[in-house]
């Protein structure tokens, strides 16, 4: 394996790492919780404090990473590394505690059955009070000590945008009151230089249709404030020369015992892996105007943890991050 001396710098990867906030999202199944722990462990690493959150899963995904359940509250799982998942019910106590400052009120409010199905049924409502949690972590006005850097796995890229375009639609649905005023502060953050934006792909036509469309959403909707970041998972990285390929094309051709046989096929199938993922690439490139990071498949098994620890590494060579640096690899 290369180390950090011979490995290249990445240019993408570092200025991704040098943002405040990193929202990572990606069609569903393409390892976006992966790369929401690698970005957060690497920024760690790299001396930052930081907090991995998730936006309100049920079912938290950063517990076989971690071997902890993300709650509300940030706690600690590795050095100069949070993680916490911003449920609906907690996010919304501390959205209208922030408006009413008697917790005595706060507290009946949200006991009043007709308040909690008012809130379910207002457009929006649980996207701002969701991003508004979001939003408390990376400007504290509690005086907590602020991070240097929040990587937020997000929804899947549809659920993403919505959540995210709501600040837009917000500002349509709501003239005046704290609402507005929130949306407009939440745009603001999500606008701002240092907030990035990091899409998972897989090297499949599908999923790289709807990574581009999702990129363009963003842009047409100004929710990104400079161009994503955009991973290929699982990519195929190329090995075969052209004389290489040409020789399996003829082989494929030639009278071949079973063995043989088998041997061009594993050849033709790597071939096509390769070809798919430099297909991929292209697109990508052409339509984004951003150089994709291609990162090969994770060890056999499917191991969660062990998947994380492979792209960490992996990627952590092309921002000075060694395997020593590394916690747990």
């Amino acid at each position: 394996m290369q180390d950090t001396a011979t490995t290249p710098p990445n240019d993408t990867l570092r200025s991704l790492l040098d943002g405040r906030l990193i929202l990572v999202t990606g069609k569903g199944g393409t390892g976006k919780t992966t790369y929401a722990a690698v970005l957060a462990i690497l920024s760690a690493a790299r001396g930052k404090r930081t907090l991995l959150l998730e936006m309100d899963n049920q079912r938290p995904s950063l517990t076989p990473i971690f071997g902890r359940e993300p709650v509300y509250t940030p706690a600690n799982v590795l050095p100069r590394l949070d993680i916490c998942n911003l449920t609906w019910e907690q996010a919304l106590q501390d959205f209208i505690g922030s408006l009413v400052p008697s917790r005595r009120v706060v507290g009946l409010a949200l006991q009043n059955k007709m308040v909690t199905r008012f809130l379910d049924f207002v457009p929006g409502s649980q996207e701002i009070v969701t991003l508004s949690a979001l939003g408390h972590h990376v400007k504290p006005t509690d005086g907590a000590p602020a991070y240097d850097v929040i990587v937020a796995d997000m929804p899947a890229s549809g659920h993403a945008f919505s959540l995210l375009d709501i600040t837009r639609s917000a500002l349509g649905l709501f003239r005046s009151g704290p609402v507005r005023t929130r949306a407009t502060e939440l745009r603001a953050m999500l606008r701002e230089a240092s907030t990035k934006v990091a899409l998972v792909a897989l090297p499949e036509e599908m999923v790289v249709n709807e990574t581009i469309e999702t990129a363009e959403r963003l842009r047409k909707y100004d929710l990104l404030s400079s161009p994503p970041a955009v991973f290929v998972n699982r990519a195929t990285l190329p090995t075969l020369s052209d004389d290489e390929r040409k020789l399996l094309e003829r082989l494929g051709q030639a009278e071949l015992d079973p063995l043989q046989r088998e041997f061009v096929r594993a050849g033709t199938w790597e071939d096509e892996l390769e070809q798919g993922t430099s297909e991929s690439a292209v697109r990508l490139r052409e339509a984004l105007e951003v150089e994709p990071v291609l990162v090969p498949p994770g060890p056999p098994g499917g191991d969660l943890k062990e998947t994380v620890k492979a792209v960490a590494v992996h990627l952590g060579r092309q921002v000075g991050v060694g395997r020593r640096d590394l916690p747990w690899t």
